[in-house]
């Protein structure tokens, strides 16, 4: 089954903390989406990115990223993929208990079944999008080995795309024993500013219960998935050095 937590906003070690913390401790058989805010600006770049190049393109890139770098903060997150500036995005976490039969589907299968859920869901809203191509090879994993810089720059196959080709929304992963955790991004400078994303959000859920073959619930307590001392615990690696400039 799938079930909706409350949306919430934290710092970006808080947000990655929980996401870590949920995708240790989700109960078997058991997916759940959540979206949260930043407090503050704030960049997140993919686990197999080189920190020193990341600082070094944020330096050399437009004027908007560089002229906030100076106060937002950037932190590695426990998924692949590239730079993503969160400053004006909506970003949501999908966790799949390793026993959610979804988690059997090839990496692009799923990529594209996630994404499909979320073009389906703006196109009930009047919004008008489309799968990015394969440029390549469909069967290739969307992390792939050239891994693009900025995530928003450079659409990968099956990122959600407006018809002019602006890039939406794109995604990266991350596959364990628990099973899978995928952070997602939404751009919202592409959207109307009269977007509502309280009813997105709910036609959202409904579309990924569907296309994952999950079964919309809830939960009586969800308390005991939010563990506090692990996700303090996960605060510190994700504040530290040792996790950030590990590459």
């Amino acid at each position: 089954m799938l079930i909706a937590l409350p949306n919430a906003f934290g710092d970006a070690t808080t947000n990655m903390a929980i996401d870590a913390t949920l995708f240790a401790n989700m109960p078997e058989g058991l997916a759940a989406f959540r979206h949260y805010g930043w407090l503050g600006p704030a960049f997140t770049f993919g686990y197999a990115q080189h920190y020193h190049k990341v600082v070094s393109e944020l330096a050399s890139s437009h004027a908007p990223i560089e002229s906030a770098q100076s106060n937002a903060t950037l932190t590695r997150r426990m998924t692949g993929g590239g730079i993503v500036d969160h400053r004006n995005d909506w970003t949501y976490a999908l966790i799949l208990q390793r026993l959610v039969p979804a988690t059997k589907n090839p990496a692009t299968d799923l990529y594209a079944q996630i994404h499909g859920a979320i073009s389906q869901s703006l196109t009930e809203i009047g919004i008008d999008s489309r799968l990015a191509p394969c440029l390549r090879h469909c069967e290739e994993s969307p992390v792939a080995k050239d891994i693009p810089t900025h995530c928003f720059l450079t659409p990968a196959a099956n990122d959600v795309l407006h018809p002019n080709g602006q890039k939406i929304a794109g995604a990266a992963m991350k596959r364990s024993r628990q099973g899978l955790l995928i952070q997602g991004s939404i751009d919202c400078s592409g959207l109307p500013e009269t977007f509502n994303f309280v009813t997105f959000q709910k036609h959202l859920i409904k579309n990924l219960a569907k296309t994952l073959d999950l079964e919309p619930s809830e939960l009586e307590d969800i308390r005991p998935l939010f563990k506090r001392d692990q996700i303090e615990r996960e605060k510190q690696r994700f504040a530290a050095d040792a996790w950030n400039h590990r590459r």
